[in-house]
């Protein structure tokens, strides 16, 4: 018992990102057990025409709060657990394989719905998350072309979104990828910009487009005044190096206020829109 639980433990401490140490509790078997039955009902959803998998669209507008486009995100709920948060599944799907399956679809899904809506506003750009396992599969990218051109979706305003700390990690890997991808046409956003251990040096290096800056920073913006001058310098560097500027969670007025003086090309957040579903996005910002 005592092997079987420490082995419990150590498990558990891989999965948070090993080299740490984690004591045994009963909550490391729940939490393992509930992986497992969610593991098993993912692969069940996407076995029968991805059940249970919907598309949200949280809009995402300009510095003088023009609508500019959405990301797209992934909700994915099941009779027994409910809806079940992306912070949780998609790690399961990683972990699983079905990211490609899921990934591909929920890519399909954005693109669909960008080539609709760009027909009634001809700049509406839509984001996709990325993860880091569809960027390294070889055939992913030949159907991402594929996929646009089927859909009649302009590649110009698709944009792949990839996490500060996987580029930060990869960069001499990937670049030659995110290189061929913009040499399509097709955009690169750096998402959660300024969590990462070397921003600047990112910033520096990295083929983008687009920096979608964390919303830790926005939290901060009044009273911070280490948070209002980095956010002030990744604008200005940005803007030096030709890349565009996003700034996220964006929930209050006073926010809005603060940030508006240093002219960011894109905004997002509950202030100006939560993610609905494709519908209720069509009648509520188009």
């Amino acid at each position: 018992e005592l092997s079987k639980s420490a082995g419990y433990a150590l498990e558990y401490a891989k999965q948070r990102g090993k080299n740490r140490m984690e004591y045994y509790a009963p909550q490391i078997v729940a939490h393992r057990e509930r992986s497992l039955e969610l593991t098993e009902l993912l692969r069940d959803s996407v076995e029968h025409g991805f059940r249970g998998f919907e598309m949200y669209y949280q809009p995402v507008f300009s510095g003088t709060r023009a609508l500019e486009g959405a990301e797209a995100l992934a909700r994915w709920r099941c009779d027994k657990y409910g809806a079940v948060g992306p912070a949780e599944f998609i790690p399961l799907l990683e972990q699983s394989g079905l990211i490609q399956p899921v990934g591909r679809w929920a890519f399909a899904q954005a693109v669909t719905a960008q080539a609709r809506w760009g027909r009634r506003l001809p700049r509406f750009k839509m984001g996709v998350n990325l993860s880091y396992l569809q960027l390294e599969d070889d055939e992913f990218f030949p159907f991402m072309w594929e996929t646009i051109q089927k859909a009649g979706a302009d590649p110009k305003q698709t944009i792949l979104e990839l996490t500060e700390s996987y580029l930060a990690a990869n960069m001499e890997r990937v670049a030659d990828r995110l290189r061929q991808v913009r040499r399509h046409g097709v955009r690169v956003a750096m998402d959660d910009f300024g969590t990462g251990y070397s921003s600047l040096g990112v910033l520096k290096q990295a083929p983008i487009d687009i920096a979608k800056i964390d919303r830790t920073f926005v939290n901060g913006i009044q009273e911070s005044a280490f948070d209002n001058a980095f956010l002030r310098m990744v604008v200005e560097l940005c803007r030096v190096r030709g890349i565009s500027t996003c700034l996220e969670g964006m929930e209050t007025e006073e926010q809005w206020r603060a940030a508006e003086p240093m002219h960011l090309d894109y905004v997002q957040g509950f202030l100006l829109g939560r993610p609905v579903p494709a519908g209720q996005f069509e009648t509520q910002f188009l």
